[in-house]
């Protein structure tokens, strides 16, 4: 019998650890870990919840750590991977504070990815945070569950935020912009891009797009840079190289790159 260890266990991880279950399980001991408190949010949601055309989270979820243990898997979670000894063939976790030492004789990582910090003044990172909190308050990473109930939170409890920047026009940029839309904001969509969904469609259809969102009242700002982000503690302005637009909170969303650390 082989022992597997899977390093991430959202879709990719999920995905393959049932493949090995389902058809190998006999054969292999599979043994996960992942540095989140849940698996396989679908954050190509998260627009529907933030714009409240769904009720709530709990379909945007198709497996738990329930689910791959019932099958016969070890997971842990909230454990991230301190480091791997292909050599002896052992991974380093800090499972409930505590180093913790697994062998293995397969290793799959299933890492995924990670926001793009952009080089943009006032978009520091809080050190070690793997949940991408910027230092002013109201700039808002979204990729993760927390990321996007931390969003509905603020929307919900603040009722001065009323100006959202969304910088990035792709494919969830421009529905998160159509969900602070419907939610009755006031909404710029910044991109250095001249269109919308630059890498995804010709030029035709990428104009349409342009159109139904400027026909909803969504104010675009293509052909910008964005330089910095201001404010007292919270976001109050955001500069691009051409325009200054008051706000109250920034969407950064520029894009994803592998998560290769290990």
């Amino acid at each position: 019998m082989s022992k597997i260890v899977v390093i991430g266990a959202n879709h990719a991880g999920t995905a393959c650890i049932n493949t090995i279950l389902d058809n190998f399980g006999n054969e292999n001991e599979v043994v996960v870990f992942d540095q989140n408190s849940n698996i396989s949010f679908l954050g190509c949601g998260m627009a529907l919840w933030i714009g409240k055309q769904i009720d709530g989270p709990e379909g945007l979820f198709y497996s738990d750590k329930e689910k791959l243990e019932a099958k016969g898997a070890k997971v842990y979670m909230e454990s991230p991977i301190l480091s791997v000894d292909y050599d002896k063939k052992e991974v380093t976790a800090l499972v409930n504070g505590q180093e913790h030492l697994e062998s293995y004789d397969k290793l799959i990582f299933a890492t995924g990815s990670q926001p793009i910090i952009p080089p943009i003044k006032g978009v520091e990172i809080v050190e070690g945070n793997r949940e991408f909190k910027a230092t002013l308050e109201n700039v808002q990473f979204v990729k993760l569950y927390q990321n996007s109930a931390e969003v509905i939170e603020k929307l919900k409890n603040n009722k001065g935020i009323n100006r959202v920047a969304v910088v990035g026009a792709g494919y969830i940029r421009v529905e998160l912009a159509e969900a602070f839309e419907r939610l009755g904001k006031e909404v710029i969509l910044i991109d250095i891009a001249d269109t919308c969904l630059a890498g995804y469609y010709d030029r035709e259809l990428s104009d349409l797009m342009s159109k139904n969102l400027a026909d909803h009242g969504i104010k675009l700002a293509y052909g910008q840079t964005v330089q910095a982000v201001e404010g007292e503690g919270k976001v109050e302005r955001i500069v691009t190289d051409k325009e200054t637009f008051d706000v109250d909170m920034v969407i950064m969303a520029v894009g994803f790159r592998p998560n290769t650390a290990l």
